[in-house]
Parts: C-alpha cells; sequence; structure tokens
C-alpha cells in the first residue's frame, strides 16, 4: 500500500481548513486540495508491505511512548511553491521530534521514507506560480485571511499512517494505522499489539 505519515487535525479544525481552502479557490490561480488530504504531512513511506506497515507501527509507537499531546494553533497563510499551507505554531518543537522519530522507525525496520525537511503546516489549496511580492502573495499575507481559524488551537495527539487508494481515477487517503502519543510499552513491547483502523 503507499503510505505516509500525517498529524491530522481533529474533524472540526479539518472542517475549517477545508472552508479556508475553499474561500480561498476565489482567488485568481487557487485550487483547493483533495479533502482527505487536509493534514500535516510528515513523510512518504512509499509502497509499503502491510505486514511492514503494521510493525512500522509498532516501532513508532514505542518511539512515541514518552510523549504527552501538544497543542498547536494557525499562525498564518503562506504560498510555498505551488502549495498554499497554514503554517502552524505552539509546539512545533514537539512536532518535528515526532517526525525524526518517523524517520527513525523506518530505518529499524528498512523501510524507506522521504527524508524532505518537516514544516509544522497544513496543504488547504495549490497556486498557480507566483513569485515573492506578488499580488497573491500581498492577498494572503494578513492575519483576517484566518477567517474562523484565527484564535483556534487544537491537540495532535497521534500520528496517522494515511493510505492512498484510487477511485474512478482519483486518489482518496484514508487513515490505516492510528498511533497515540504516551501508549504504555510493556516488558516485551507491543507485542503484536494493532494500531489498524479499520
Amino acid at each position: 500500500m503507499m503510505l505516509r505519515a500525517a498529524f491530522v487535525p481533529p474533524p472540526e479544525a479539518v472542517d475549517r481548513l477545508r472552508a479556508l481552502g475553499g474561500r480561498l479557490t476565489q482567488l485568481p490561480g487557487i485550487r483547493s486540495v483533495e479533502p482527505s488530504r487536509v493534514d500535516v504531512p510528515i513523510a512518504g513511506l512509499g509502497n509499503v508491505l502491510d505486514r511492514d506497515a503494521g510493525r512500522f507501527a509498532g516501532v513508532l509507537a514505542e518511539c512515541l511512548s514518552d510523549l504527552p499531546p501538544v497543542v498547536v494553533h494557525p499562525a498564518g497563510v503562506e504560498v510555498t511553491g505551488g502549495d498554499v499551507t497554514v503554517v502552524l505554531d505552539g509546539d512545533t518543537g514537539t512536532l518535528a521530534a515526532v517526525a525524526r522519530a518517523v524517520g527513525t522507525a523506518a530505518e529499524r525496520i528498512h523501510v524507506y521514507v522521504d527524508r524532505r525537511g518537516f514544516r509544522p503546516a497544513v496543504v488547504v489549496a495549490s497556486a498557480a506560480s507566483a513569485p515573492a511580492g506578488s499580488p497573491l502573495h500581498r492577498m494572503l499575507s494578513g492575519p483576517e485571511v484566518l477567517g474562523d481559524l484565527v484564535d483556534t488551537t487544537w491537540p495532535v495527539a497521534q500520528v496517522d499512517l494515511v493510505r492512498t487508494r484510487w477511485f474512478g481515477g482519483e486518489a482518496r487517503a484514508e487513515t490505516a494505522y492510528r498511533i497515540p502519543f504516551g501508549v504504555e510499552v510493556g516488558a516485551g513491547g507491543f507485542g503484536g499489539r494493532d494500531f489498524r483502523t479499520g
């Protein structure tokens, strides 16, 4: 299965982020992203066998076993490359540590991991190429762009392993495994504990 690791905001935050992406499509050259991909990408794991995904989930759970939930909040909107992102602030140092743990867990079970730098941001739309200082950048620079996301906070308490499936030629993302922070590890590790969602 094609698998990637991500922080998925709670449903009410996802709804607001989707609504923001929808509002931004009124600007020239902006398209909203597929609704099931409104999350904070950590790393791509490529095509992973189901048994390796289960092993990865267990190793990652061990790496995250001493972490408490953290709180983040939207800080602004940016255009980076072809992505329109909501940049997060708050305990982003812990999020970066989790991103490193994803790489460590992948190495332990010899699974490929995409080593691009982690950014604490949610991609809500895509934009046609716009150089810095362009009218689009200026339109997105004020805090009012966030709308009802201003002063919103949400907890991050898990890493989702998101599988991509294809339906009618379109990619759909769905959570295949959910690995919570702070799960107690027994003497023998997770001993086959299943983090699958369904």
